[in-house]
């Protein structure tokens, strides 16, 4: 079984007519709890929007990668995915989780 528990993301900074505005100065990595990645079914995957763990509180990122990484190789200590607040339409795999309607604005 392919456990993949970290995730790549940039931060949503707001939307405006139904699009995205990210900030994709940096992209940023959490660690996806257990409890996210024993659900089978539904995966976090790429598109996703789930809300993190920051040193300012909850916030919302946009999901642009989910890979598996040993923790027992590193020193690294990342923050924790804390919720899925909407799935990516399906089959958004090929088209980084975006549906046609949908938007992406970069600052």
């Amino acid at each position: 079984m392919d456990e993949r528990n970290v995730i790549a993301a940039y931060h949503i900074m707001g939307s405006e007519n139904g699009a995205l505005i990210l900030n994709t100065d940096k992209l940023f990595y959490w660690h996806i709890h257990k409890h996210f990645r024993k659900d089978e079914e539904t995966p976090i995957q790429k598109g996703d929007i789930v809300q993190v763990a920051t040193a300012k509180g909850p916030k919302p990122v946009l999901v642009m990668d989910v890979f598996r990484e040993e923790t027992s190789n590193n020193k690294k200590k990342y923050k924790q995915v804390m919720n899925i607040i909407e799935r990516a339409p399906e089959g958004s795999s090929q088209s980084q989780g975006l549906s046609s309607d949908q938007k992406v604005h970069e600052t």
